[in-house]
């Protein structure tokens, strides 16, 4: 299945940074697909906590769907977590 990312053009002037940033991440329903979202995302704004996390499973709870809120700090940072997510073969889609 090949992956599609939905993505902001390249313009600083939508952000004012330091800002709050949703990443929305969906996969199949496998356990360690939101541990490997987290330790991606982790990388690169530190620990996570709980109430970051939002997690949702499909109507069949064939896909799961799973909202991280982190505190950007850069363009380049968004798009090197961006990258990495899309680089993952256990993430199928990415807004």
């Amino acid at each position: 299945m090949g992956k599609i990312s939905v993505m902001c053009k390249d313009n600083d002037d939508i952000f004012k940074f330091p800002c709050d940033y949703p990443i929305k991440i969906f996969g199949l329903n496998q356990p360690e697909l939101k541990q490997t979202i987290c330790s991606i995302v982790e990388s690169h704004v530190g620990q996570l906590h709980d109430n970051q996390i939002t997690t949702k499973k499909s109507s069949k709870g064939k896909y799961v769907s799973i909202t991280v809120r982190i505190i950007a700090t850069s363009r380049k940072q968004l798009d090197t977590i961006n990258h990495e997510l899309q680089s993952s073969p256990l993430v199928s889609y990415l807004l």
